[in-house]
């Protein structure tokens, strides 16, 4: 791993549970259909040999605490959220309160600039923050992320999905005006879209957009989202996902993953 840590890859036979217990980065691999108690936010796999270096540095980062990179490119990064994003992510919001159709992680906002506000509403938000980070992608695997222009190191929008009522992934995205017309948000999209897919492997997704959202509606057509019946002033689109259909705890499964961190054998480093 960058940092020199590493990523053990074991099984209960081989002491994962013991190197787990000392506070090591363990991916557990399943042994038999009796397997011990485990904590929670950890990975289980099948077969050690499906756990390659993407594979671990994934899990490590988790482990870390450090945000996923979803996808990237030349222009811009598309990253999960760390807690030190709060004070942009605070000023997107608040770009966002003209939109309401399109939904954040910080909830309703004032115009009050951030250095303005009280010392306890700004530790609010940042808890808000922080627990969207920590369940939100624990659980799920995917959420709303950052779009970071590189050549400015700036926040300048999101994009990612929020999780509707029946539990599927449901794609979103904003922004900033000053960065529209270029595109980025029709590339974060199928970044977005191509991760769901590989490592949740959601097998469908949907996207309600503003029937007047002229910009929107021409993105999710592109993207091969298909309008369904409605007749409200949101219209709704679904897209089905080819999906490789592999066992939903290989380490492509993704947020589907009977989630346990264990350990062993096989180590990575960098």
């Amino acid at each position: 791993m960058e940092d020199g840590g590493r990523v053990l890859v074991l099984s209960p036979e081989e002491g994962m549970i013991a190197h787990m217990a000392r506070g090591e980065c363990v991916i557990g691999v399943r042994s038999g259909n009796d397997m011990p108690p485990l904590p929670g936010g950890c990975y289980l796999v099948d077969e050690e040999e499906s756990v390659d270096a993407a594979f671990a540095d994934r899990v490590y980062a988790r482990f870390r605490h450090k945000p996923w990179k979803i996808g990237e490119n030349d222009t811009f990064l598309l990253r999960e959220f760390s807690a030190d994003d709060i004070e942009r992510l605070y000023l997107l919001e608040q770009e966002m309160q003209a939109y309401p159709a399109v939904s954040g992680i910080l909830g309703e906002l004032t115009d009050t600039p951030w250095a303005e506000l009280p010392r306890d509403r700004r530790e609010a938000l940042t808890g808000t923050l922080s627990s969207y980070i920590e369940h939100q992608y624990a659980f799920y695997e995917y959420g709303l992320w950052g779009i970071c222009l590189k050549s400015e190191d700036r926040l300048i929008g999101m994009c990612g999905f929020s999780v509707t009522e029946e539990g599927e992934p449901s794609l979103g995205y904003y922004i900033s005006p000053s960065y529209r017309g270029r595109g980025i948000a029709t590339q974060c999209c199928r970044m977005a879209l191509d991760f769901v897919e590989t490592w949740v492997q959601a097998e469908e997704v949907s996207a309600q957009i503003d029937r007047e959202n002229f910009a929107s509606l021409c993105i999710v057509r592109s993207l091969g989202f298909v309008e369904m019946k409605g007749d409200g002033q949101c219209l709704e689109f679904r897209k089905t996902l080819a999906g490789d259909k592999t066992d939903p705890e290989s380490p492509e499964a993704g947020a589907l993953w009977e989630k346990i961190l264990s350990a062993a054998g096989k180590q990575f480093r960098r």
